[in-house]
């Protein structure tokens, strides 16, 4: 699996073991982690530090986890933006929608 869950403190970290976070993944993620939120998982994060690449389809996958996050009281936050990442975020605006976090313990500490 390139990506994992694990259970922190007040919230579900997931963690992206890709370089290119693309639609090889995205869809797969997508549907676990709205499953884990509708078990209870409300406050995400995702934790993106080793990925230098997301796509369209990955980044689609975010907002329907922060969508489905949000409606049920919790939030998605994201974690470890590398540059080329960080640079995607900025084009697609989702900046703007997405808290965004240098360290996992700064977004676990803001829920």
């Amino acid at each position: 699996m390139s990506y994992s869950f694990e259970e922190k403190k007040n919230a579900l970290v997931v963690k992206v073991e890709e370089k290119r976070a693309t639609v090889e993944i995205s869809g797969k993620l997508k549907e676990e982690l709205l499953a884990k939120i509708d078990e209870g998982h409300h406050n995400v994060v995702v934790d993106l530090n080793a990925s230098d690449f997301v796509d369209s389809s990955f980044l689609g996958a975010l907002v329907a986890g922060l969508k489905k996050a949000t409606m049920k009281g919790g939030d998605l936050k994201i974690v470890g933006l590398q540059p080329p990442v960080r640079a995607m975020f900025e084009l697609t605006r989702l900046f703007r929608i997405f808290d965004i976090f240098d360290t996992e313990e700064e977004a676990l500490n803001s829920f």
